[in-house]
């Protein structure tokens, strides 16, 4: 799974995978990896020599940098997601966030960071599905994870450029609302979005919450519900091919996101507000 500055890859060692990983190509990355399983023993290298052996809560984190040729020996069947972020993606976040160059991420092995981990398991459900994640998502998070891991993790100055604080312009915000609903299989990226406005995308998305009370991809998800109410309620298309017109993946994805939004699932929705409608034509 990747966005724009970020990539995420969900690893599952079992019994097949055990013993010591491929040393990786150098190159200027980090590598930040997050235990979504505990593992009572495991092996870092770095260049060929073992630089650390011990185990790993659930949660936990580690930070590395593939310039170094990383390795890992896995004695215990694991589970992590390791985000990938090139030094020139870092740089360019950082800029647009009035930030001068991240010169490290870093962090102790093995800490503790239960809001990174909370983030990253809203990934795992579309690492098994991924055609229901939308760029727009993808973007959102790998913002945020980025966002979290300079904020808390980067050897960072500011600069005298400072972030703007507070909502958008209602310019601004009709302007968003208007892309967003232009797009409702939510293929916009964020960043198409701030440079239409002017703005960073990390700014965007805070504003904008500030602004609605929704994030952009909250607010699109209920805008493809409120096309679909209306759709269910006033024709006998298929629910099917009202979630592919309304943006969703398919049928599954809709009813999913439907029911966590309305409370009912589409078809229950459908019979009972079809029903009133029938009720109200006067004689």
């Amino acid at each position: 799974m990747q966005g724009p500055q970020i990539a995420a890859l969900h690893i599952k060692i079992g019994p097949k995978q055990l013993g010591l990983t491929k040393r990786t190509p150098p190159e200027d990355t980090f590598a930040v990896g997050v235990n979504m399983t505990g593992v009572s023993n495991r092996e870092v290298w770095s260049k060929g020599r073992m630089v650390l052996k011990q185990g790993f809560a659930p949660d936990s984190l580690r930070i590395g940098n593939l310039s170094d040729e990383l390795q890992a020996r896995f004695i215990d069947p694991y589970e992590t997601v390791a985000f990938l972020i090139r030094r020139a993606s870092l740089d360019a976040f950082t800029y647009e966030e009035g930030y001068r160059h991240v010169t490290n991420l870093s962090c102790p092995y093995g800490i503790v960071d239960p809001a990174l981990a909370q983030l990253t398991r809203t990934l795992l459900p579309y690492f098994e599905r991924p055609q229901e994640a939308s760029p727009m998502f993808v973007d959102h998070v790998g913002l945020a994870v980025t966002a979290h891991l300079v904020d808390r993790y980067g050897d960072r100055i500011p600069s005298a450029e400072t972030i703007a604080k507070g909502g958008l312009t209602p310019a601004h915000t009709r302007r968003v609302k208007e892309m967003l609903a232009g797009d409702l299989k939510g293929n916009m990226l964020i960043a198409d979005i701030a440079q239409e406005c002017g703005i960073s995308r990390q700014h965007l998305i805070k504003a904008f919450k500030k602004t609605t009370g929704y994030t952009p991809h909250q607010w699109l998800q209920w805008k493809r519900t409120d096309q679909a109410r209306d759709m269910l309620k006033r024709t006998k298309m298929p629910i099917s091919d009202i979630a592919l017109q309304c943006g969703f993946a398919d049928q599954s994805h809709f009813t999913k996101v439907f029911t966590a939004l309305v409370q009912a699932t589409p078809a229950v929705w459908r019979q009972q507000n079809q029903s009133q409608a029938r009720e109200s034509i006067p004689n």
